[in-house]
């Protein structure tokens, strides 16, 4: 299905602005953009949030980061509702481009685009569970781990923001596809997949607190580390960067925009940490002041690792006769692979800074990574294997939603 939505065979048109549909196109790639800023203020604030738990506390619900947070997440919801209600007017005007095949209903009066009302769902989803997850916090007090009903609820909801707006970029995509030129490029990728590539790094920076946000499980006198199954999780969403674009060079392309995400999200944290505590005339909870986290700042190292294997297959195969269009072979090995880099590198990473550069300060919850004897570790291996096949191919089907709507 993905190879013969890619050779379409629809007229070409040679500039956006010759498109009969260039208003809807326009209305959708600033609602598009618009969002993917908000999220990644929202995922900004969720992970200032986070160390203000630590570090703080939570006396309140209106604390800064929360402010940051739900700003964002309320603005996407907004543009997406706006842009669902304009297609609407449009819809039953007749106007070009939103009609039956590139809208769907929204409670049978309302027409919209798949991604926007997927996204817009998703947002509420959040804002919903944002004031009983308050009034958990009231009954139960500070808790940061996700196995919280509403974390939990909040977390479906951020998943239906994921699967939006990789639909949305994916309809722009889609449309590009049938644009014969005058397409913007940069690096070989149009602003659709830079969109997409963006918004995966975003999401793997989810995954880098795992180190000390996922308690170990016991299985009698063992102790099994959990923080491998969520990094391998991530690990899929290299794999989709290749769906995505088809180009060798990708996963590595999309690890470095998570680093730069990363070493901003670490700079920015100790920096608004220590501004707010001042302003609002707050004391730190261990009587010590944040500073950067290089353990966090450096595991996108893992990812590095793990994106220079996937474009190497990639590259491989392009070199061996696939064509450009040709989906990536052996997903479910590379996932496997990928696994047990995910249990065997953030401790190696730790153990080095921790014994040879003793003058950069290794926050205690990142050194009980170390803890875990190799028997544990082994001990984790085959579920990590599990789940880094499964997220393999999950990362499969989530490139090929690239090529499969154009609503």
């Amino acid at each position: 299905m993905a190879r013969s939505l890619i050779h379409d065979d629809t007229p070409k048109s040679t500039h956006t602005r010759d498109r009969p549909d260039a208003v809807e196109r326009r209305l959708r790639q600033v609602g598009a953009w618009s969002m993917l800023y908000f999220l990644l203020q929202a995922e900004l604030g969720l992970a200032w949030d986070r160390q203000w738990h630590d570090w703080v506390g939570r006396d309140r619900f209106w604390i800064p980061p929360h402010i940051m947070l739900y700003t964002g997440i309320g603005a996407a919801g907004l543009v997406a509702l706006a842009v669902v209600l304009i297609d609407t007017l449009r819809y039953y005007r007749k106007a070009v481009g939103a009609d039956d095949d590139s809208t769907i209903p929204v409670f049978r009066f309302f027409h919209g685009p798949l991604g926007f009302v997927l996204l817009g769902f998703g947002t509420l989803t959040d804002l919903i569970a944002a004031p009983f997850d308050n009034y958990w916090h009231e009954l139960y007090g500070i808790d940061v781990t996700l196995w919280s009903p509403f974390h939990i609820m909040g977390t479906l909801g951020g998943i239906l923001i994921g699967i939006g707006i990789i639909y949305i970029f994916a309809s722009e995509a889609a449309h590009e596809r049938v644009m014969e030129h005058r397409v913007w490029r940069f690096l070989g990728l149009n602003a659709p997949q830079w969109g997409a590539l963006i918004f995966l790094a975003a999401f793997m920076e989810f995954a880098l607190p795992a180190l000390t946000a996922f308690n170990a499980l016991s299985l009698g006198t063992f102790s099994i580390p959990s923080y491998p199954f969520i990094l391998a999780l991530a690990s899929a969403c290299l794999i989709s960067a290749i769906q995505v674009t088809r180009k060798p060079g990708a996963a590595i392309l999309t690890t470095l925009l998570l680093w730069l995400l990363s070493l901003g999200t670490q700079a920015f944290i100790p920096w608004a940490l220590r501004s707010a505590v001042g302003m609002f005339g707050f004391t730190f909870r261990y009587g010590v002041t944040p500073t950067f986290n290089y353990t966090i700042a450096l595991i996108p190292l893992l990812f590095l690792l793990c994106a220079l294997l996937v474009d190497s297959v990639a590259y491989w195969q392009r070199r061996h006769g696939e064509g450009p269009d040709a989906p990536l072979r052996y997903a479910w090995i590379l996932g496997i692979c990928m696994a047990l880099l995910a249990v065997f590198v953030p401790p190696a990473l730790v153990w080095s800074l921790v014994h040879f550069t003793p003058s950069i300060p290794t926050p205690q919850s990142i050194v009980l990574v170390l803890e875990p004897a190799l028997s544990d570790l082994l001990l984790a291996l085959p579920l990590t294997a599990i789940i880094g096949a499964a997220s393999a191919q999950l990362g499969i089907f989530l490139g090929d939603i690239w090529y499969w709507s154009k609503c």
